[in-house]
C-alpha cells in the first residue's frame, strides 16, 4: 500500500513535466463576436456601397469612390479621388468595342472607365492622372498613366460636381 501511494505521488509530480500537445486555437476568438439584426453584407454589396452616384447624362452614370477621396498631406490645396463612368450610350460602347476588339473575348464588351482625378481646390482646376477602361468581365483593356495637366473646371459638368464634392470634403474634414 505504501508503494502504491508512493507510485501515485511520483506520477502526480511527473505529470506536469510530460509534454502535452496543445489544442490549436480557433480561427476566431470566442470573445470576438458581433451583435446585429442585419445579415453581414456580401462582397458585392460592400463594393456597391463603396461608390456614390454623382452625375448622369446620355454618356453614362458617373460615380466616385468614397474611400479614395483625400486631401494631399503635403499640399492641402490638392484633393485626389477615383471616379468611374459606367457607359450607357450604345454608340460610345460600340466605338469602344471596335477600338478594343483585339483585347475583348467573345461575348464581352466595354463596360466602364475609371479615372484618378486631382483637383486644385483654390484655383478651381482639375487633372486626370490615370485612366482605365474595363470590360464587363472585369478585364482591364487600357491602363494609361500621365502627368497632371491642369485645366479649368467647366460649369455644369461631372468635373464641376466632383470639384464641389472635393471642396466640401476639405471644408468638413
Amino acid at each position: 500500500m505504501k508503494n502504491l501511494v508512493l507510485l501515485l505521488l511520483v506520477c502526480c509530480y511527473l505529470l506536469p513535466v510530460m509534454s502535452v500537445q496543445a489544442v490549436e486555437p480557433a480561427e476566431t476568438s470566442p470573445l470576438a463576436w458581433e451583435l446585429s439584426v442585419l445579415p453581414k453584407p456580401t462582397a458585392e454589396e460592400i463594393e456597391r456601397q463603396r461608390w456614390s452616384g454623382v452625375f448622369a447624362n446620355d454618356i453614362g452614370i458617373y460615380m466616385f469612390d468614397n474611400k479614395s477621396l483625400h486631401i494631399d498631406e503635403t499640399d492641402k490645396n490638392l484633393a485626389y479621388v477615383l471616379v468611374r463612368t459606367i457607359f450607357a450610350d450604345p454608340k460610345i460602347i460600340g466605338n469602344l468595342n471596335q477600338q478594343y476588339q483585339g483585347k475583348l473575348s467573345a461575348g464581352d464588351k466595354v463596360a466602364l472607365s475609371e479615372m484618378q482625378m486631382v483637383f486644385q481646390l483654390k484655383q478651381k482646376m482639375y487633372a486626370v492622372t490615370e485612366t482605365k477602361v474595363v470590360s464587363e468581365q472585369g478585364i482591364i483593356l487600357d491602363d494609361t498613366k500621365k502627368t497632371a495637366k491642369f485645366a479649368a473646371v467647366t460649369p455644369k459638368t461631372f468635373a464641376e460636381s466632383m470639384y464641389y464634392i472635393a471642396k466640401s470634403y476639405d471644408r468638413n474634414k
